[in-house]
């Protein structure tokens, strides 16, 4: 299958992953092999959908792998949207949340914990490819589920830091599982911010932009409870600090900041700018990834920012692209170690065929090299 403009795809085309809604059930808005009637596609656009993954003959085999199962997405989708009307119900009531209250999503999280990264966790398929109004539950899935991915890899080649100050390599899964749930509750805050300032489609203002912040400390102040792991409070409060000190809420510099915060710093980055939002269409993955890259020691952590680049691919399974000796094709396979050089089946020179440009450094993938440097801080990628 491929990944194409909605615009692009052929009328009555198969549908090649499902496409999420904003469903609090996890039940897609459109299931994998529904054809792509003018009718479903019109539907789709409306939904704020403008790419989508199709099954044609020339790309059959490629099978883009999501980071996470359609059921567990399923599940995480169900937790994520009854947590989310507990912290309504304490925000009215402005009694904090307990251990108890988020059991929920804690089994989520233990759930995703366990999936991520379970098999071959180079080059997966991150985007989710759901709607503008499904933004604020999906993304919290797919930044915890980045997230697991990046503290797998930390976690598995140099342990952590534990609460003695030594170094650990014991009880990884209930230290991802932490990490995972903070991640699945960083913006809670944000359910205290007015919707005409959330979903605003232009410019901030200085007062919304302080408004916008502040969603951090509301989301710290309603996990407040003993109960509650002080991993999951230090991700929600210090998510959005930065390596160089040029975050908020606290304006921490480099290891002042907790490492699970570090680690959601750059998901939440990535996943914000290939998400689909009201007031930001979608970019590539090799935007994503170029941004992360390029605040390597500014804005991220650089050892997390390497651990990111060993396994989130610039151009992954299932992307169209354009070589630079004028052959296309799609991307069909990344190695270990290859993350910028995939394998392309190139496509319109006979009979499809394998390319691994590892093998072939002369011939680069149109876009990536020659791209133009991404802002040191885009505008609102990251509130």
């Amino acid at each position: 299958m491929r990944l194409i403009p909605l615009n692009l795809v052929p009328s009555g085309a198969a549908l090649g992953r499902d496409i999420i809604g904003n469903r609090e059930d996890g039940i897609p808005l459109l299931r994998a092999g529904t054809p792509l009637t003018a009718r479903f596609k019109e539907a789709l656009l409306r939904a704020g959908v403008h790419s989508v993954y199709v099954d044609d003959e020339s790309t059959r085999g490629i099978n883009p792998r999501p980071v996470l199962s359609d059921a567990t997405r399923a599940v995480a989708t169900a937790a994520v949207a009854s947590t989310f009307e507990i912290v309504r119900s304490a925000l009215v009531s402005g009694q904090p949340l307990t251990g108890d209250m988020l059991e929920t999503a804690s089994s989520a999280a233990a759930r995703m914990a366990g999936e991520v990264g379970e098999e071959n966790d180079v080059g997966l398929a991150l985007a989710n490819l759901a709607g503008a109004d499904s933004y604020t539950l999906q993304h919290s899935i797919d930044v915890a589920a980045l997230g697991i991915l990046i503290g797998q890899r930390l976690y598995r080649e140099r342990g952590y830091i534990d609460y003695r100050g030594q170094r650990s390599f014991e009880k990884l899964d209930r230290r991802l599982t932490a990490l995972a749930l903070g991640l699945l509750l960083q913006d809670i805050g944000k359910l205290a911010i007015p919707r005409e300032v959330l979903d605003k489609p232009g410019p901030l203002n200085d007062n919304e932009w302080a408004v916008m912040r502040s969603h951090t400390v509301a989301g710290a102040s309603l996990l407040r409870s003993d109960s509650i792991s002080l991993l999951v409070k230090s991700t929600v409060r210090s998510h959005h600090e930065r390596w160089d000190g040029g975050g908020y809420p606290d304006g921490k510099v480099e290891d002042e900041i907790h490492e699970h915060a570090r680690i959601g710093a750059v998901a939440d980055a990535y996943c914000a700018v290939t998400s689909e939002r009201v007031f930001s269409p979608a970019k590539p993955a090799h935007a994503g990834v170029r941004v992360i890259r390029e605040g390597r020691g500014t804005l991220f952590d650089p050892e997390i920012v390497d651990a990111f680049s060993k396994i989130v691919a610039p151009y992954p399974a299932g992307d169209a692209i354009e070589l630079s000796d004028g052959r296309g094709g799609v991307v069909a396979g990344v190695g270990e170690g290859e993350v910028d050089r995939p394998v392309v089946r190139v496509l319109g020179d006979g009979e499809p065929y394998e390319l691994p440009l590892a093998e072939y450094p002369e011939v680069r993938i149109v876009g990536w090299e020659d791209m133009d440097p991404a802002p040191a801080r885009p505008s609102r990628w990251a509130i």
